[in-house]
């Protein structure tokens, strides 16, 4: 329990430096879990329209935990951990990134999803910017299903489903 507690504190970590760091990321992208297109970059916004998995978007401006995007659909705000930045496949291992993504799937209108990012101001969470370098360097860290089950049951874990990720 407490190297999993452990990884949770140094994910959570990372995720904040990650949010903190580089200037605004614009480019590719494409939508890595379902998720609705907003008129405005908050959750009681109207929605625009549904974006699928897959779907391929402009990624422009960010605010808070949210982007500007232009999709064929329109131009509107997606949730941050909806998006997977670039136009790099998908690995077959899963993430730290696409294990973040994971977590907007339960969140939708009226629920917050908490990203490890206490202990910062709302206008520092307003003005943070990704590093996509330390993201590369996580993807370092990539593991596929069939590693993450073989070190589980070295451990005497149980088997549980897994989702694919990058």
């Amino acid at each position: 329990m407490k190297k999993y507690s452990y990884y949770r504190l140094t994910a959570a970590a990372l995720l904040t430096l990650v949010l903190v760091a580089l200037p605004v990321h614009a480019g590719p992208g494409s939508i890595a879990t379902p998720t609705e297109l907003k008129s405005a970059p908050d959750p009681s916004a109207t929605t625009l329209s549904l974006l699928a998995p897959g779907s391929t978007v402009q990624i422009g401006e960010r605010t808070g935990g949210w982007y500007k995007v232009s999709t064929p659909q329109g131009e509107g705000w997606v949730r941050m951990l909806s998006l997977r930045i670039g136009t790099s496949p998908p690995a077959s291992g899963a993430s730290i990134g696409s294990g973040l993504a994971s977590l907007n799937q339960a969140s939708r209108s009226n629920t917050t999803v908490a990203t490890g990012v206490r202990g910062l101001t709302r206008e520092e969470l307003k003005t943070a910017q990704e590093d996509l370098v330390e993201l590369d360097i996580l993807d370092q860290f990539t593991v596929s299903p069939q590693d993450a089950s073989r070190f589980a049951q070295s451990a005497g874990l149980p088997a549980l489903p897994t989702q694919g990720g990058r």
